[in-house]
């Protein structure tokens, strides 16, 4: 079935709303860099969207060895699973917005789209069942008003509009609601949606309150799912679609935050009648309590890191290709002495955001009309220094000595990349991307702008 600017048109909004993009974002044009000046705004570009999409995006499906996206689409389309719940992760800064958002264009023939960004809505230590469910209310109403999709006529509506009136009395979201405002679907559709919003924000307080609230919503928590529920199929029965939601940045939460939220919530989030996809941290899967997870939710996909050098530590050529390739669709390659980009591409590691971070720096520190090899090594000397900070001792939820780091940088970067030992510092620096894992050969390594760090402290533990 063919695109048409409508559907290009809704799609674009709910990934402004979901991402909390100012419309400045989406007004001002932004091209191929073609001078140096240009480059910090064509580097900083995260979600890519309409024609930036087509213009900046590049497949790396086969670099990666890995068809995640593709396999995504294809059980999110299975007949079979109605109400299917995945789960998607990679490293951050590999490239999971930019894919999920992509996602959302080659699905909206589809599915009623609904994307938000967890962490755009709350602060990542705030993320609740709670917070959740208000938000995915507050969304598919919102996308009811957006959409023109509000019949005046239907009493299914009506019903549904003052049961989560109800459900918002009885559980104390709002001392009063004034049932008069509630008789047109439009206009209770509004009131509903601006209940939820105040309520997430009350729920913005002190970690007795919350629970407080926790303890009187808990029991109807499956009540409003179930008001939820009809919505979705309200919307199935005006479009003749499946609604899929995707919550991004869920990834971002701390290990033990998103160990708790999914091991304690995913029954919940089974009872939804959509398809969903949700974001998890990379750690979370290499851990042993994914398996409780896994029961709900199957095989998580996983984006893997571009590598551009193998096990062995040689060049792998495909991947700097593909990093090359990625370069060329934001700028003018010629902007740079002695082709200087490639120690970018050298010091990323495969991540995008990286390979991103270190050249923008070098086009703030630059002053004439190309980025010399002085500012790109001014560029990656300061990203060195601020990998080389994230290796500290941990003393918070997680107890982590920096001699545990250590040992775990020491043998992988000694050639133990296929089978390091599996420890909560082999986790956090996953998480941190101090420690990247590959695909293909299956196989970890230390980010390359550690090398310096890791010889230095090799170095001084052999001199004890």
């Amino acid at each position: 079935m063919a695109k048409n600017k409508k559907d290009d048109t809704i799609v674009l909004k709910a990934i402004q709303d979901g991402y909390g993009l100012a419309d400045a974002y989406f007004n001002v044009k932004v091209g191929k860099a073609l001078s140096v000046k240009n480059i910090v705004p064509v580097m900083g570009l995260e979600q890519l969207t309409g024609n930036r999409l087509e213009n900046f995006y590049v497949d790396t499906d086969k670099v990666r060895e890995a068809n995640t996206i593709s396999s995504l689409e294809k059980l999110l389309k299975d007949p079979l699973t109605p109400y299917t719940k995945r789960l998607f992760s990679g490293f951050a800064g590999s490239g999971k917005t930019t894919e999920l958002i992509k996602l959302c264009f080659e699905l909206q023939q589809d599915f009623n789209i609904i994307i938000f960004s967890a962490m755009a809505k709350r602060k990542l230590k705030e993320i609740t069942l709670e917070f959740l469910l208000f938000e995915i209310v507050e969304d598919a109403l919102n996308y009811l008003r957006v959409n023109n999709l509000v019949d005046e006529t239907d009493e299914l509506l009506a019903e549904i509009v003052n049961n989560i009136a109800d459900w918002c009395f009885d559980t104390r979201i709002v001392k009063e609601i004034k049932k008069e405002k509630l008789k047109s679907r439009g206009a209770g559709i509004d009131l509903l949606k601006g209940i939820f919003f105040n309520a997430k924000s009350e729920r913005r307080t002190s970690a007795s309150d919350r629970i407080e609230a926790s303890r009187i919503e808990e029991p109807k928590i499956n009540d409003l799912i179930f008001e939820c529920n009809k919505i979705f199929d309200y919307l199935k029965e005006k479009t003749g679609k499946e609604t899929l939601i995707i919550i991004d940045d869920l990834e971002k939460m701390t290990f033990l935050a998103a160990r708790e939220f999914y091991t304690g919530n995913s029954a919940f989030i089974r009872d939804f009648h959509c398809k969903m996809v949700l974001t998890i941290p990379v750690e979370l899967i290499f851990h042993a309590d994914f398996a409780i997870i896994q029961n709900i939710f199957g095989e998580a996909e996983v984006l893997p890191m571009i590598k551009i050098k193998d096990a062995r530590g040689k060049v792998y050529q495909p991947g700097v290709d593909c990093l090359t390739k990625i370069l060329e669709k934001r700028l003018d390659l010629s902007l740079f002495e002695n082709q200087c980009w490639k120690e970018a591409v050298r010091y990323s590691g495969g991540a995008i955001r990286d390979l991103f971070s270190i050249i923008q720096r070098a086009g703030l520190n630059e002053e004439s009309e190309i980025i010399t090899e002085s500012s790109m090594k001014k560029s990656v000397n300061l990203f060195k220094d601020t990998f080389a900070s994230r290796v500290q001792e941990r003393n918070d939820e997680i107890k982590i000595k920096f001699e545990e780091y250590l040992e775990v940088l020491f043998e992988i970067y000694d050639g133990n990349k296929t089978a390091p030992k599996r420890n909560l510092a082999l986790l956090d620096l996953l998480r941190t991307r101090s420690v990247m894992k590959y695909n293909g050969e299956g196989f970890y390594d230390t980010h390359p702008l550690l090398d310096n760090f890791i010889k230095a402290y090799k170095e001084k533990d052999a001199k004890k």
